[in-house]
């Protein structure tokens, strides 16, 4: 599980139309690699399905709620439980492909949630 206090990043996100949550934490507080995971995260005892995104270059860690649809939650407490590595990190030279690669992997963590609630 990874656990940290929300805080501004880059903004990126947003105009894509993914906003994402930044964790305030070290490398060596995050014992998984680079990639996109499906997640569950936990803010205020509530648990959304999330996307957990790791960058090496430059370094952030990242969770896009995606059942999430309130006001920005800085200085909040978020509690990330990675479940599933779906996707690598990978360079576009476009933004079109880049959403291109957001969207997908957003279908497969919904795909993979999904699946994994039918099991149980």
């Amino acid at each position: 599980m990874l656990a940290s206090v929300v805080v501004p990043g880059d903004g990126v996100g947003k105009t894509y139309g993914y906003p994402t949550a930044n964790l305030q934490m070290r490398r060596s507080q995050v014992p998984f690699t680079q990639g996109v995971y499906v997640a569950w995260a936990t803010m205020d005892r509530v648990r959304y399905e999330a996307a957990l995104i790791i960058q090496n270059e430059p370094w952030k860690v990242e969770v896009h709620l995606l059942d999430y649809h309130g006001p920005d939650f800085y200085g909040a407490f978020l509690s990330v439980d990675p479940i599933q590595k779906i996707s690598e990190m990978e360079s576009y030279d476009s933004e079109v492909e880049l959403k291109e690669k957001i969207l997908r992997d957003l279908e497969l963590i919904k795909d993979f949630l999904r699946d994994w609630k039918d099991k149980k």
